[in-house]
C-alpha cells in the first residue's frame, strides 16, 4: 500500500496565504479579548453544528478535544493537533498572548497556510463571545487549562 504524503505548500506561497489570511483577523470593537473559561469549557467540549441533523438556531461548538488535549482530566481527545495544557502558564498571560490565541481561533491560516484547524471567526463558525470564551479557556489561570 503507498502512502499518500500530504503536501505542503512552498515557501513562498505560504508566505503570501499566511499574509492574505492575517489581513482578515477582526479583533472585537471593544478590546476585550477574554470572556468566561467556563462557557469556553463548554465550547470546547460541544461538537454541535453545521451537521444535518443539528438545529442550525442553536449557536455551533468549537469541538477543540477531537484535535486537542486542554485538561489533564479529560480522558478522550485527539491529537491532530498539540496539546494545548498550559497554555497560558507556559506562554505567558500577556496581552500578547491573549492576541495571538485571539488570532489563532479566527483565522488558523494566517499562521500556517496548511492548517487543520478551522478558520472559526473568518468563516463565523463561533461568534466573538464564544472566541472570547474559548481564548479564556485557554489564558485564564483558573482554567483546568492552566492547572
Amino acid at each position: 500500500m503507498q502512502r499518500v504524503r500530504e503536501s505542503a505548500a512552498a515557501p513562498s506561497v505560504a508566505e503570501k496565504i499566511q499574509q492574505a489570511n492575517l489581513a482578515t483577523i477582526r479583533f472585537p470593537a471593544d478590546g476585550k479579548l477574554v470572556g468566561d473559561w467556563k462557557s469556553g469549557e463548554r465550547i470546547a467540549q460541544s461538537g454541535q453544528g453545521f451537521q444535518y441533523s443539528d438545529d442550525p438556531t442553536t449557536p455551533a461548538g468549537a469541538n477543540c478535544y477531537a484535535c486537542h488535549q486542554l485538561s489533564p482530566g479529560e480522558v478522550a481527545y485527539g491529537t491532530i493537533g498539540p496539546s494545548l495544557l498550559g497554555f497560558g502558564k507556559l506562554r505567558g498571560f500577556t496581552d500578547e498572548t491573549r492576541r495571538y490565541a485571539w488570532s489563532k481561533i479566527y483565522n488558523a491560516e494566517a499562521f500556517n497556510a496548511c492548517s487543520n484547524m478551522p478558520r472559526f471567526g473568518h468563516r463565523n463558525i463561533l461568534t466573538e463571545q464564544q472566541i472570547r470564551d474559548v481564548v479564556a479557556l485557554l489564558m485564564d489561570p483558573a482554567s483546568p487549562v492552566n492547572q
